[in-house]
């Protein structure tokens, strides 16, 4: 397992403290769950971006008009 050090602001520093105390964890280990959940779900929107890109560059694109009746008819139930 890699170690980092990150400086954080006050706020954040009594934030994890409280999270530590209330959780009784340390706030290493607060800190280091928090890190790995952004982490993972940056992860997924870069995913998502990259995919989103990659059907715009393909031509797998639908017009404004055609997005929002789907979004209407899915709306109704339809």
């Amino acid at each position: 397992m890699a170690t980092i050090s990150i400086p954080v602001d006050p706020a954040t520093d009594s934030a994890l403290d409280e999270i530590a105390a209330a959780t009784k964890r340390s706030k290493v280990d607060v800190a280091a769950d928090l890190l790995a959940q952004f982490a993972r779900d940056e992860a997924e929107t870069v995913a998502a971006i990259l995919r989103g890109r990659a059907d715009v560059d393909a031509g797998r694109t639908v017009s404004h008009e055609e997005a929002m009746a789907r979004f209407r008819r899915t709306a109704r139930g339809e």
